[in-house]
This record gives structure tokens, sequence and C-alpha cells, in this order.
């Protein structure tokens, strides 16, 4: 089993916090973290990466992260993932668009330029977010700057 890497260690707290989170008991944490770590750990190791999730220090690290990192990461995956839709929609609105006349089915039409309207809005409203995420950025990178090693 032996020591792990910081890089482990990061993964591990992740880990046992969503076994925490989960309500897993011991065995049910030990199989979750084999199948996700791919290696096991010590019923101790568990406990002591435990202890410290439950410690509350490790709820402030992760909001931490999560405020510098992953709020970012997740509104570019939902601006990709919202690009996507946008992009199906035109392809499948031009496909019927430019069908015979008398194949074109007019309800499928409006239902794509519907859904073409309403991706345009949600891009627009989440482009809207970025320049309040920059402020975001600005005011961590300040307070870390005034705060080194906290």
């Amino acid at each position: 089993m032996g020591s792990f890497t910081d890089k482990e260690n990061k993964i591990l707290l992740s880990l046992v916090s969503d076994c925490v989170n989960y309500g897993f008991t011991e065995s049910e944490a030990l199989a979750y973290i084999k199948a996700r770590l791919g290696r096991e750990i010590s019923a101790d190791a568990y406990y002591r990466r435990k202890k410290q999730v439950d410690s509350g220090n490790y709820a402030k690290e992760w909001l931490n992260y999560f405020t510098r990192v992953g709020f970012v990461v997740k509104h570019k995956q939902i601006i990709e993932i919202i690009e996507m839709l946008q992009k199906d929609s035109i392809r499948d609105y031009l496909i019927e668009q430019n069908k015979l006349h008398e194949k074109r089915n007019p309800e499928l039409i409006m239902k794509y330029r519907y859904e073409i309207r309403e991706n345009a809005k949600l891009l627009q409203e989440l482009s809207l977010g970025t320049p309040i995420i920059a402020q975001i950025k600005a005011k961590i990178d300040n307070v870390e700057v005034l705060q080194p090693g906290q």
C-alpha cells in the first residue's frame, strides 16, 4: 500500500470526500477508492483522510479551488455544450430547409428556428458572465498577492 504522491493524496482526499458525501460504509469506501485510484488503501489511511475531510479544512480548500478554477471550467463546458447544440440545430434546420418544397416539414422548421433562438439567448447570457468571471479572478489574484502563503 505504501505512501502516496502529492497528486495521489489530492485525488484520495477527493475520493474520501465522495465516500463521506454518499454515506459509504468502510468496505464500500475502500472498494470505491480502489476502483477509482487503481490501488488499495488501508482502513487507517481512509480514516486519516476522512478525519481531514470532516475537519472542514478540506471543504475550504475545495471551495477555494472551485472559486478559482472549477467555476470557470464548468462555465466553459456549458458554453461548449450549448455551442455544439446550436451547431446541430442549425445543421438540422438547413437540411430541412433545403428539402424540396413539398417534402419540407413546416412544424419542424419552426421548431429548429425556436431552438436556434433559445440557444443564441443562452450563449449571450453565458457570454455576459465572462466579465464577472474576470472580476472574480482579479479579486482572488489580488487577495493572493496581498496574503502570500495562505
